[in-house]
């Protein structure tokens, strides 16, 4: 018996190590009225320190349950510490082709989580994160924040 439980701890103990542990988390509240407001660009700065890891960057997504769109057009910039840039966009997809939301709800409020860049090294120095929507209308309606996740891989 005692032996299961040192090996159960030390199992335990590795997969604690080898998970990921966050470096910077940030979340910008859009307000009572949940609009994106088109030239409302979002920028997020963070710094890397070690660049012995890898890096998870999660873009975070809150809207109000039973969305009203299926995708919404996102555009990511993400600049390094030499000042190079890198633009891409996404249609994040809120739900999936039987209409059901893909996000985490809890009563009214969803959270989608999407995979920016994934097990990515990343230099040390300072990261610069832009984000921005191309919805055609002047707001991007029912959004109740966006924010960033970035992780180390241990």
């Amino acid at each position: 018996m005692k032996t299961k439980l040192l090996f159960l701890l030390s199992l335990f103990t590795v997969l604690i190590s080898c998970s990921e542990q966050s470096q910077f988390n940030q979340f910008v509240d859009f307000g009572a009225e949940n609009r994106w407001q088109k030239p409302d660009v979002k920028t997020f700065e963070f710094d890397v320190t070690d660049d012995s890891h890898l890096y998870n960057l999660i873009f975070k997504f809150s809207h109000v349950y039973d969305y009203q769109f299926d995708t919404v057009p996102i555009n990511f910039t993400i600049e390094n510490p030499a000042g190079e840039k890198e633009n891409f966009s996404v249609d994040l997809m809120i739900k999936d082709s039987a209409g059901k939301e893909l996000a985490e709800c809890a009563g009214d409020v969803c959270d989608l989580k999407y995979s920016i860049k994934e097990k990515t090294k990343l230099q040390k120095g300072k990261y610069k994160v832009t984000i921005s929507h191309s919805f055609e209308g002047p707001y991007l309606p029912n959004v109740i924040g966006i924010g960033l996740n970035v992780d180390s891989i241990k």
